[in-house]
């Protein structure tokens, strides 16, 4: 089985293996849960795939530390493979791009990580489906490993 992760899931592990404590309960469940997911699909040998867009989004905020870029670079490889943005992929994201402001204006790699997953056949794994909604579209399957519920911790 092939997988496509969307950013959210990652930020999670990621956020997981600071040294400091998790913000709120909400954080602390989804980094649990990020681990648990990924821990276990490795174990499946389920093949985890990020788009490179995803990659972009983890190196892109301003106050990442060295050690977490590191951290980053380091582990994600081992993890994923990384998937480039090809001709299919530009070309959907055009058409999603034509049809949605949102996509255009605000969420452009919402929109080519939704394009990867629907150009290389891959469900898209993801924390936040409503980042998806702006083009609905037949061959975008989404789905939610984890949602982190006020007062439901399991």
């Amino acid at each position: 089985m092939r997988i496509l992760i969307d950013t959210n899931i990652l930020v999670d592990y990621f956020r997981s293996q600071r040294g400091s404590r998790p913000k709120n309960p909400r954080q602390a469940y989804c980094c649990q849960q990020a681990v648990q997911f990924i821990d276990q699909s490795i174990e499946q040998d389920v093949e985890l795939l990020i788009s490179c867009h995803t990659f972009k989004e983890l190196l892109q905020y301003k106050n990442i530390s060295t050690q977490e870029e590191s951290r980053i670079l380091e582990n994600l490889p081992l993890m994923c493979d990384i998937l480039e943005t090809n001709k299919d992929v530009a070309h959907i994201a055009g058409l999603f791009s034509r049809q949605s402001s949102e996509y255009r204006d605000h969420h452009v790699e919402d929109c080519y990580i939704a394009a990867t997953a629907i150009a290389y056949k891959l469900p898209l794994y993801t924390r936040n489906p409503g980042d998806f909604k702006y083009v609905p579209h037949r061959d975008l399957e989404i789905v939610v490993p984890y949602q982190y519920r006020f007062g439901v911790t399991s």
